[in-house]
């Protein structure tokens, strides 16, 4: 009889569903594979964990689950309630990564902290940083117990790519980052060598599963847009004007290995506000991050060396599609929008110029064939065609080899084909002994390209690469913002570890010449750097740089050297700040005479979690420049913000920022409640309003009202 009822037993927990709540029963994940996170890879190199980590992976017809149980001292746990890929930084979280693949190319990462704040990101093998912009749909929930805490994660198979193929055989890697008395470590479930690749490559976890069906994905994504925007007032009171509301439609749908994703009359303004850049000595455009969830999908295809596609270059589509698909081997991409106010960047020696343009007809195209555990060759070819007339045309062939344990190389070379437009949105009389800057109807082609060989051991790392972008070389649907130029870069970097008061440390040194076509010198540079991880979240980081001789625009310059000096400390999950001072020689560039002038700039910023709820963070950022001889500025000025953010959970904060930039004495406020229960519904309200200090009295310039509500419907 005991032994029926065991029976029956064991029938009963082989066949128990996964209860989500964050809770590992033992039940519940008896069938599940079992995996230990062994080595600390950080600061230690391949070392033996010092606390357990026990990882599960399951699946049933629809989701894949994981789970962890983590153990540790609870005194050092560290974790805040965030928003959606909030936590990467200053918390206690662990991660699964998935290879689907399990050739390399790339992985997803899906992780959750210990209050159950998620996150995730894509890795390719070429890049080797992780996109956090990029986002897909699964959940999790996670609990504090007595040993430390657990949870559990749990994602659809339509959030994946995969092949189409009874017998499946997935990469996988499991990661904790924790803070093992106040400091620091990183633990992974497996071995890494520096100089083999990618972290997914290494892996020797794979999951294998059996007969699972790929569900067609088809979403519909509604939107419902209303703003009211009223221009400057004597009083500085946000008010509305007149309501404008906007209807857009976007949505997804896969067939036969192909996914195809379109948007109608988007609403792509942004409401996290991109960081202000001080560019008062700036000769070139700045770039700015994509956030956009439409552009992020699929971005890794159009990685480039050489800045081909900017994707940010489609600033105000009426309609985009694109259509990709991940093939064992093969793989390709293409996007086409229709852009209603294009913004072109002109490059030049040394500086750039822009305008915004009318419409136009942007088309990327992308191939690539993969080889092994992250190495590939691709194409890549960019069109944008003016309504008004004039394109550019560009193609590109790229490719990335890991050699052995050691060598990597990778490689870029690309032609491009300019017609330019007619147009008076570029106003500049510069121009070369070939062409002009403005936009006046010449064609030419032009030529880029980059080879870089890397070699990398546990402690000492050698980069290597030559690039050149010739001075007829455009990419009009990239960021190009200086050509004619040929750099060659050497560096050699040493990194130590240790469980002793200094944990970590780099110390890189580098060296490189940039000179025109036409052999003119515009920079011969040493640069040293280095950054310290101290003992109890103590960083600091120093660098040195000599341009032994540079020049601007045709005026030479010697031994202009430029120094930084940062500390950083971050005792526990509440508090975080870092301080930077940078001193020493700088050209000034936008003057009547370039000269070398004097150098002193300094920043603060510190964040404060008063709960696990409620955070302020400060940053302060003060840059002038004076002339050597007479002291007279030629130029100083601050940018400053406060913000002060209340997270009523994962899915949902509110948040006011105020902003102020000195140079240009304008100021920033912005309120703001968002809901965010998945990647792609979204609801938020908000107002803003601008304001000029003009002679020691506020001026409004305008103010706005605004409403968003996205709404994903999957029928998957």
């Amino acid at each position: 009889m005991n032994r029926v009822l065991i029976l029956i037993f064991l029938i009963f927990a082989a066949h128990s569903e996964i209860k989500f709540d964050g809770n590992v029963g033992v039940e519940e994940w008896a069938n599940a594979d079992k995996h230990t996170i062994d080595y600390e890879i950080a600061p230690s190199y391949n070392t033996a964990a010092e606390h357990l980590t026990e990882s599960f992976i399951t699946h049933d017809e629809k989701y894949i689950y994981v789970a962890f149980k983590v153990y540790g001292n609870k005194e050092f746990i560290r974790a805040n309630i965030r928003s959606r890929d909030g936590i990467a930084y200053q918390n206690d979280h662990v991660v699964v990564g998935i290879d689907t693949f399990g050739d390399g190319r790339y992985y997803i990462g899906f992780g959750v902290n210990p209050l159950g704040s998620i996150y995730d990101f894509k890795e390719t093998a070429t890049s080797g940083d992780p996109d956090r912009n990029y986002n897909v749909e699964f959940d999790a929930y996670a609990n504090l117990t007595e040993y430390g805490y657990q949870a559990e994660i749990r994602i659809p198979f339509t959030s994946l790519n995969f092949p189409e193929a009874f017998s499946q055989k997935w990469k996988i890697a499991f990661y904790r980052k924790l803070y093992n008395r106040d400091n620091e470590a990183q633990y992974l479930s497996h071995k890494i060598i520096e100089g083999a690749g990618c972290v997914i490559c290494q892996s020797d976890i794979f999951y294998e599963l059996s007969g699972i069906k790929k569900k067609t994905k088809k979403r519909l994504i509604p939107s419902v847009t209303a703003n009211s925007f009223e221009e400057g007032a004597e009083d500085n009171v946000l008010r509305s004007g007149e309501i404008n509301g906007d209807f857009g439609i976007g949505g997804e749908y896969e067939f036969g290995g192909n996914t195809f994703e379109f948007t109608y009359n988007p609403d792509f303004s942004q409401v996290e506000a991109d960081e202000n850049q001080i560019d008062i000595n700036s000769t070139t455009a700045l770039r700015l991050q994509e956030r956009r969830i439409f552009f992020n999908e699929g971005k890794d295809f159009l990685s480039s060396s050489l800045s081909s596609v900017y994707t940010r270059a489609i600033n105000d589509p009426e309609y985009a599609f694109k259509i990709y698909n991940r093939g064992d081997e093969h793989s390709y991409f293409f996007l086409s929008a229709e852009d209603q106010n294009t913004p072109m960047i002109v490059p030049g020696v040394q500086r750039s110029y822009s305008g915004l343009l009318g419409q136009s007809q942007a088309n990327i195209f992308s191939y690539n064939y993969n080889i092994t555990n992250g190495q590939n060759i691709g194409f890549l070819a960019t069109n944008r065609a003016f309504d008004d007339g004039g394109n550019g045309l560009l193609y590109s062939m790229n490719g990335s080899f890991i050699l052995d344990d050691k060598y990597s190389l990778r490689f870029e070379l690309a032609k491009s084909d300019t017609e330019e437009p007619i147009s008076d949105a570029i106003a500049t009389e510069d121009e070369t002994d070939d062409y002009t800057y403005r936009l006046d109807g010449e064609k030419f082609s032009g030529y880029g390209g980059i080879f870089g060989l890397r070699r990398a051991t546990e402690n000492w790392t050698t980069n290597y690469f030559v690039a050149t972008k010739s001075p007829e070389f455009r990419t009009d649907l990239g960021f190009t913002t200086e050509n004619d130029w040929l750099k060659h870069e050497l560096s050699q970097s040493y990194k130590y570890r240790s469980t002793g008061m200094v944990r970590e440390a780099n110390f890189t040194l580098q060296k490189s010449i940039i000179k025109t076509y036409d052999d003119l010198l515009l920079d011969h540079e040493t640069t040293f750097r280095t950054r310290a991880e101290l003992d109890n979240q103590i960083s600091f980081n120093f660098s040195w740089d000599n341009s032994h001789k540079a020049s601007f625009e045709g005026t030479p310059f010697k031994d202009i050297k430029d120094y930084n000096l940062g500390m950083g400390y971050n005792p526990s999950e509440r508090f975080y700040t870092r301080l930077n001072y940078s001193w020493g020689d700088s050209i000034a560039r936008n003057v009547d005479q370039p000269t070398v002038g004097e150098r002193n700039n300094y920043s603060i910023y510190f964040s404060y979690s008063w709960t696990d709820k409620f955070r302020t963070q400060y940053n302060y950022r003060k840059n002038t420049l004076t002339y050597k001889d007479t002291g007279e500025e030629i130029f100083s000025g601050y940018l400053t913000s406060i913000k002060g953010t209340y997270q009523f959970n994962k899915d949902s904060f509110f948040r006011v920022v105020r902003e102020y930039n000195d140079f240009n004495k304008d100021s920033y406020t912005q309120a703001l409640f968002q809901w965010q229960p998945n990647s792609a519904t979204i609801f938020y309200f908000g107002g803003t309003l601008n304001q000029k200090d003009i002679e020691g009295t506020w001026e409004r310039e305008g103010s706005q009202i605004y409403m968003k509500l996205q709404y994903l419907f999957n029928f998957d």
